[in-house]
């Protein structure tokens, strides 16, 4: 256990370090992701979508927690669109497969029906 503790300490050691030259260079010099963003003549590098508000007097980006469940819930909406087109994709290839089954088959390759 003292083992991994220290080799926890070791690669947090060398991040930091890794990390501290960008420390002292201006925010548009890092070629960091995101967005400057201002507000209230405070800056802010976060990326496009992430909102930045004031509560409680303090102006800063919302927290990692509210910008997260923001990210999932969009992604989670996105799935359940691409969930329903497969499910229509599901069926026809269904209706397909029966149509091919009860002898439409050679109605479908001859052009005399439709699916």
């Amino acid at each position: 256990m003292r083992r991994f503790g220290w080799f926890c300490c070791a690669v947090g050691l060398l991040l930091a370090c890794a990390a501290a030259p960008s420390w002292a260079e201006e925010p548009e010099a890092t070629g960091e992701p995101g967005v400057l963003q201002t507000k209230s003549g405070l800056h802010f590098r976060v990326p496009a979508d992430w909102p930045i508000e004031e509560r409680n007097g303090v102006v800063a980006p919302i927290p990692i927690e509210e910008y997260l469940t923001q990210k999932f819930a969009t992604m989670d909406a996105r799935i359940r669109m691409l969930e329903q087109q497969v499910s229509g994709y599901d069926l026809r290839l269904r209706v397909l497969e029966e149509a091919n089954r009860s002898g439409g088959a050679s109605r479908l390759r001859s052009g005399e029906g439709s699916p």
